[in-house]
């Protein structure tokens, strides 16, 4: 049904409760609302019917709506006005601020002889130190050997005929091995290290212990004549001396460089090759047991035995004028395994039984002369009347001799084999155990006692003791005259020649028995 909307609204009204309301004609005027708009929509919802239907019950009217108030908008503050000489003074301080520090960072550049960042903090020696030990050990687990070379010290470096002999030299020691992983001990810093194959003292050094895993890459299948060295030789490759200085190269800052390389050194344990080269070297060793000055009465055997001091000085002296040099053990089998080249003239001086005078006399004159020497120690009588006390025999290690084993009680090691090759066995073995414990160090040199099985044994009976060495980890050994010679094989590693010094001749006997 259409109504009219005035009569529908007023109805509308009567029947929502909301009576005499006057349908409205006009609008309250609302901020900001166009008034001619208004006034066309009230126009034209007149003239417009519409249907309106029944509105629900209204218990009460609704409350009007708050009454539109316009937000206060706060005034607007001007500000005094600036001094024009302030943005010169800002200006000037950030261009003194700018220009010194550029200065700064130039004198940086020019002390330091490169480029460098200003925010790059500084390294203490320390850590330099730290920074260059793990760059070179880095660089031998990867083999890196062109690296290794160049953060060796220079005075090392002279030691090698050039940086092509030292690569090949790593190459052929450790080809046949699998590096894994290695780590550091405890930091020392230390007076003084010697090199014990120059003699040469070097002050104010950093020692590093390093070990290293290692294990070789394809074992045999036949491994029962190889050495447990050989085949574990993560073992003896514990706590090896990484020494190393802080010195200035030429025209440049000082900078840290290695004197002892750990396990790349090479005094480091030597590892016999699976398949050694035929290979033969010129080395006299030259045998003596007591340096001491005994009365004319004494035995012929004892007197053969003693070499006074005076005659030892004046073979030291000619070896010295000659232009020969004392080797290391070390030295020797690097050269008859790995291609090393020796120095002019090698010699190697050896003194057996471990007596005091080793340490007095003997020990004493070579420093002087700045040779090393190999002693062979009986360990049943270390500290024993008239023989060498631990402390002794480190004092002599920590300053470029060597030890090796003698035994634990000076036996006849072919008599024995015989006998009992457990007790054999044990002879070589703990020997070298007690050493290496009590010296912390790898013990891999043996001398028979009194030359046996090598003067009277039987053939087999040396074999036998040959392979109880290999098994107990020595890589050479020397014997004593009855056969002597200066020649070294690298095929019989466990029979190196010697040549016995006897006290009762003069230094022309000597001069005539070395080449």
């Amino acid at each position: 049904m259409m109504y009219d909307h005035k009569t529908s609204f007023e109805s509308a009204g009567r029947q929502t409760g909301i009576e005499n309301t006057p349908f409205p004609t006009a609008f309250p005027e609302l901020p900001g609302q166009n008034e001619e708009l208004i006034q066309d929509f009230v126009a034209y919802s007149r003239q417009q019917p519409f249907q309106v239907e029944r509105a629900p019950e209204v218990a009460s009217r609704q409350p009007d709506p708050p009454p539109f108030t316009r937000p206060t908008i706060p005034p607007v503050m001007h500000s005094r006005r600036r001094p024009l000489w302030l943005p010169l003074v800002i200006s000037l301080i950030a261009l003194v601020v700018v220009f010194g520090g550029v200065l700064g960072y130039t004198a940086t550049l020019s002390n330091k002889g490169g480029s460098a960042s200003p925010n790059t903090p500084q390294l203490t020696a320390q850590q330099q130190a730290h920074k260059v030990a793990e760059q070179f050990m880095t660089a031998f687990k990867a083999k890196d050997y062109q690296k290794l070379w160049s953060l060796l010290h220079p005075e090392i470096q002279k030691q090698w005929k050039n940086q092509a002999a030292y690569v090949a030299f790593q190459q052929a020691r450790y080809n046949a091995y699998t590096f894994h992983s290695y780590t550091f001990g405890k930091e020392e810093q230390r007076k003084t290290w010697i090199n014990p194959e120059t003699m040469q003292s070097y002050s104010n050094v950093l020692h590093i212990p390093v070990s290293l895993k290692l294990d070789l890459t394809e074992p045999p299948a036949d491994t029962t004549l190889l050495a447990d060295d050989v085949l574990h030789p993560s073992r003896i490759f514990q706590n090896l001396p990484l020494i190393i200085q802080e010195m200035t190269l030429k025209g440049k800052e000082k900078q840290w460089r290695v004197l002892a390389g750990g396990p790349a050194d090479p005094e480091a344990p030597v590892l016999p090759p699976l398949q050694p080269p035929a290979q033969q070297l010129a080395v006299p060793i030259l045998m003596y047991h007591h340096i001491l000055e005994l009365p004319a009465s004494a035995s012929a055997l004892d007197l053969s035995l003693a070499v006074s001091p005076q005659q030892f000085e004046e073979q030291l002296k000619y070896l010295k004028q000659r232009g020969y040099h004392a080797i290391t053990f070390n030295q020797l089998f690097n050269a008859l395994y790995f291609g090393a080249s020796l120095p002019e003239h090698p010699v190697i001086l050896t003194f057996d039984d471990g007596y005091t005078d080793a340490y007095t006399n003997a020990y004493t004159l070579l420093k002087k002369y700045g040779y090393t020497g190999m002693f062979y120690i009986i360990t049943e009588k270390i500290g024993w009347e008239g023989q060498a006390t631990w402390n002794q025999l480190r004092e002599m290690l920590a300053n470029g001799m060597q030890i090796g084993s003698h035994s634990v009680h000076h036996v006849d090691m072919g008599v024995t084999y015989l006998s009992s090759p457990d007790q054999a066995f044990r002879e070589l073995q703990e020997s070298r155990a007690t050493l290496e414990k009590n010296l912390k160090v790898p013990i891999q040199q043996f001398c028979y006692p009194a030359g046996e099985p090598f003067r009277s044994g039987a053939l087999s009976t040396q074999q036998a003791v040959v392979a109880q060495l290999n098994k107990a980890g020595y890589v050479g050994s020397t014997i004593a005259p009855g056969e002597t010679g200066i020649i070294q094989d690298s095929q019989q590693p466990q029979k190196l020649f010697r040549i016995r010094v006897d006290g009762r001749y003069g230094l022309d006997v000597f001069t005539a028995s070395i080449p």
